[in-house]
């Protein structure tokens, strides 16, 4: 079973390739790297491995350290052609682990929100970038009490911005976002040979086949009425763990996206941890909906309105103009 993160742009499972060891020779790191594309990338059957084989060992000539191959690990990335592939040398490694706690403020901007005029509860959803427990924790607490203070009984539906997510953590943002999500699987990675893990939310815990990999540390809040509409907002910076939200709210019966298509980076990422302490972060499998439905690339919204990204939350807004209309729409149908 596998233990899924997201660092980064990407989609995850948290595997340690062998024990830190500062002193392998720069030969042994590059046939690591090989082994690990050769075994697990989608595109292992779809490019010719053993030519970027051949090229990375061609490029080995007086390489004296580890470091001195970080450029050939990422030229084998960008050659597999999945546009979403990464390498993450060991000191971002451990920059991407330290804190940054979000306090009550917001002051990463990650996330706003507001009630609306019209009744309708607006969230804007940016990209959350890090691999630390404390900061994922306060991000997850954080995002269901902003709902919280949203929510009323008489909410005419949401709005849910993603059209400036470029990714980052799936996981807090699927927890925090938990109560507009509601309970149950939202959506599935499949690998080359067709094999699903499911994504769910449940009870304030995110996870993966049934395994919670964020949790509230708090009570989960529950909305009054989770049967209002949901208006959810894309653009072409909707990325990888920004198409993670997407695809979970995709074919769920009270939503509805607008705007453009995605960045098409809907596809997941494992990462696999050098002997150095450098990550690979290898896509491997492509997203699916809760119906089933895979992705792989952009996914298209359900009324495709085009945007300038300067006018996001500027009173021309043609994308928040048409969500509420479609919520207004929703409320007389269902008073009929």
């Amino acid at each position: 079973m596998k233990y899924l993160l997201i660092f980064l742009l990407a989609v995850v499972s948290l595997r340690c390739a062998s024990v830190q060891n500062k002193n392998t020779s720069p030969k042994a790191y590059l046939n690591e790297v090989l082994a690990i594309v050769e075994q697990h990338s989608l595109m292992r059957d779809s490019v010719n491995i053993q030519k970027i084989k051949t090229t990375a060992y061609s490029k080995l000539k007086d390489k004296k350290s580890i470091e001195d191959c970080y450029p050939i690990v990422h030229a084998i990335l960008k050659d597999l052609g999945d546009n979403h592939s990464f390498f993450m040398p060991r000191a971002q490694v451990t920059n991407w682990q330290a804190s940054i706690i979000i306090d009550d403020n917001h002051k990463l901007n990650a996330f706003s929100g507001k009630r609306l005029i019209q009744n309708i509860g607006y969230i804007h959803m940016k990209g959350f970038h890090s691999g630390d427990s404390l900061s994922i924790q306060k991000y997850a607490d954080s995002l269901q009490h902003l709902i919280k203070s949203i929510d009323k009984n008489n909410l005419n539906g949401w709005i849910l911005d993603l059209r400036e997510n470029i990714g980052g953590n799936c996981w807090p943002m699927l927890t925090g976002i938990g109560p507009l999500l509601g309970n149950g699987i939202c959506g599935y990675f499949i690998d080359k040979d067709g094999q699903k893990d499911s994504w769910y939310y449940h009870n304030g815990a995110a996870g993966i086949n049934n395994v919670p990999i964020t949790k509230l540390s708090t009570e989960p809040y529950e909305l009054f009425n989770n049967a209002k509409p949901i208006a959810i907002l894309t653009g072409y910076k909707t990325g990888s763990a920004g198409e993670v939200i997407v695809t979970a709210f995709h074919n769920k019966p009270n939503a509805k996206s607008f705007g453009t298509s995605t960045a098409g980076l809907s596809t997941g990422n494992e990462n696999f941890t050098l002997s150095d302490g450098s990550m690979i972060f290898l896509t491997t499998t492509i997203y699916a909906d809760r119906n089933g439905n895979t992705f792989g690339g952009k996914i298209i919204p359900d009324e495709f309105i085009n945007f300038s990204y300067n006018s996001l939350g500027q009173s021309d807004d043609q994308v928040i103009d048409k969500a509420i209309a479609w919520i207004y729409e929703e409320k007389l149908r269902t008073m009929n």
